[in-house]
């Protein structure tokens, strides 16, 4: 086990399963060190995602994920309450100067939560909030 601690997004789960995907190859390289990570940290708003970005082409392969994710030692799943979504909200609003959405704003308070700097994305809005997006770094 490593002491490398990350937060986990969409971007990368759907780079890792799709073989088309621009950062698939990068996504795979990173694998080990996901598998290897003290903690790994994720939303169910990410797992909403993920689920829509693949009900159409691969539904099955989604739910595998998604359900692993709640048996997978390192991963922690954090549920989106009501505090956990206003404090979202709050941070979206006050931050009307960017493009993100509000999927991202609680990906970001959760990544602050847990003192995270890097993030498995290739989302350049983690780079904007003050992340490491992993992905978009060779």
């Amino acid at each position: 086990m490593s002491n490398d601690r990350f937060f986990l997004d969409t971007a990368y789960i759907v780079a890792l399963l799709n073989p088309r995907d621009e950062f698939h190859r990068k996504a795979e390289e990173l694998f080990s060190r996901v598998e290897s990570a003290k903690e790994v940290w994720i939303t169910e708003a990410v797992l909403t995602e993920v689920g829509n970005a693949l009900s159409r082409k691969d539904r099955p392969v989604a739910v595998t994920f998604i359900n692993s994710c709640y048996l997978t030692v390192n991963l922690n799943v954090v549920s989106v309450d009501r505090t956990l979504f206003h404090r979202a909200v709050k941070y979206y609003d006050s931050h009307r100067d960017k493009d993100w959405g509000l999927t991202d704003c609680i990906s970001f308070v959760v990544t602050k939560d847990e003192d995270l700097t890097d993030a498995l994305t290739s989302d350049e809005h983690f780079r904007q909030a003050g992340f490491t997006p992993l992905l978009l770094n060779t």
